[in-house]
């Protein structure tokens, strides 16, 4: 706090505000001063008391713990794939009996044959030795057809989509990544965290900082101002791109807009995998840069609605950067940390 002659104490608005807080800039008289500061330390043991929760918790629990999340997951995947398995099996079952069964039936029928062949001769004392040879060899014959038969197979379809394999994939938020490039008439604010458009509007381009070239990062935008079923692009561009003002229009330009366009290297296509253009303003975004994949994820906070699109590295070489091309009177767009 520091001392001031000039004001009304912002508490009681009668006494003098000879003190002023460096933090919130408001006067205070040397009664509510105290009491400010008493707040703060409240405040303070509040924050304190939130740590050794969060620090108790965090001690008690297993790092391995069943009720994670993730582990939830991943302990639901395994029994969905479990009853596939077990329910497939099951089928191959109930179709084997099938087969069985008729192929018993069909073996039976021929063995009642020979049967009756066996008393008729054996009662006439009218057989030979190649009778003999002939039903013996039918006979083993019937017997293997029985045990094995011929026309049943166990055939294993080699379907790689049948179970989705689990794999966990550690995910890069990019929280330091700033505005740092414009072009045209548009500002860079708040330490690079926020781009805004000039009060005309204009297509305007502005990137990130960074250069993507490996691993998967992700970087969260709030649209804190776009005008009313305006334009607005979020997406890639390679970084030795030339900037302008029509920046979507580049070849390396990957992105989604507002107007349900999906730019692939600078080509607008109209519902590009099934994409809506369902953003408002106030929406957060997840923009994700999978540089292993050679892909960019889009997901709405709001409405969850998730797209991707593949990158041809041919038309948009690494390493990427952030690109946001904004247009609309006073359109602001923010990088959350």
């Amino acid at each position: 706090m520091e001392t001031s002659t000039k004001g009304l104490c912002v508490v009681c608005n009668k006494a003098a505000g000879l003190y002023v807080c460096q933090e919130c800039q408001r006067p205070f008289c040397k009664k509510h001063v105290a009491e400010h500061n008493l707040e703060l330390a409240k405040q303070m043991d509040d924050v304190c008391n939130t740590h050794d929760l969060l620090q108790q918790e965090i001690n008690e629990k297993s790092v391995t713990s069943n009720q994670h999340p993730l582990m939830m997951q991943i302990n639901e995947w395994e029994n969905e794939c479990v009853k596939k398995i077990r329910d497939e099996a099951e089928k191959a079952r109930k179709d084997l009996e099938q087969h069985l069964t008729s192929n018993k039936k069909l073996i039976t029928r021929e063995l009642e044959t020979i049967s009756s062949q066996l008393k008729t001769h054996k009662e006439t004392d009218d057989y030979s030795e190649k009778d003999l040879i002939n039903w013996k060899q039918a006979l083993e014959k019937l017997k293997g057809q029985f045990l094995t038969p011929p026309d049943i197979e166990l055939e294993k379809t080699n379907d790689q989509q049948w179970i989705q394999r689990l794999k966990i994939t550690s995910i890069t938020r990019d929280s330091t990544d700033k505005f740092e490039k414009k072009h045209g008439n548009i500002e860079i604010l708040q330490d690079g965290f926020v781009a805004q458009n000039h009060i005309q509007p204009g297509h305007n381009e502005v990137r990130g900082f960074k250069k993507y070239t490996t691993g998967i990062h992700k970087i969260s935008l709030k649209i804190e101002k776009m005008t009313y079923n305006n334009w607005m692009l979020w997406g890639i561009i390679s970084q030795n791109t030339v900037m302008q003002n029509y920046s979507y229009s580049s070849t390396s330009a990957y992105g989604w807009a507002k107007s349900n366009q999906v730019y692939l290297n600078g080509k607008g296509n109209q519902g590009y995998n099934n994409y809506d253009a369902d953003i408002v303003e106030n929406d957060i975004i997840h923009l994700t840069l999978n540089c292993d994949n050679r892909m960019i994820e889009l997901e709405n906070d709001r409405t969850k609605k998730k797209y991707s699109i593949p990158i041809d590295l041919n038309s948009c070489p690494f390493p990427w950067q952030l690109h946001v091309n904004l247009h609309g009177s006073n359109d602001c767009i923010r990088i959350l940390k």
